[in-house]
């Protein structure tokens, strides 16, 4: 089970990813709405990476009533330490969490090069220059 403070550089991490700053910007009463603006697009982009970064699912209701960085990071610690309480459809039971790197995304797949394609020399023609 990741430390709060784990929690927190991660989600630092996340939300200045989406956000474009500096995680070290981001501190425990920073408010996301406030301080930076964040809308309800935004804020649904910063639960999906989190969900996808933490393997568990966080209610949206969470994200929402979340005051500040700190809040989302108390929030989250919560429903970590107590599965009886995670979202519905979480897998914390029995989950192991590792925060030292983000979850693999896929990599898009490599289309196949063209097909090889036989060049053959046309047959070269005299030019005449004109009457001769």
């Amino acid at each position: 089970m990741p430390t709060r403070e784990e929690l927190a550089v991660t989600v630092r991490a996340v939300i200045s990813d989406v956000l474009g700053t500096d995680p070290d910007e981001l501190r425990e009463r920073t408010s996301l709405a406030e301080d930076y603006g964040v809308d309800s697009l935004e804020l649904m982009e910063i639960g999906a990476r989190l969900e996808r970064t933490l393997r568990l699912r966080i209610d949206p209701d969470d994200l929402v009533s979340a005051r500040d960085v700190g809040h989302a990071i108390d929030l989250l610690r919560a429903r970590l330490d107590d599965p009886a309480t995670a979202a519905p459809g979480s897998r914390l039971h029995g989950a192991v969490i590792d925060l030292s790197a983000p979850a693999p995304v896929p990599a898009p797949p490599v289309p196949a090069p063209p097909a090889a394609v036989a060049v053959t020399a046309a047959p070269t023609v005299p030019v005449s220059e004109g009457p001769a």
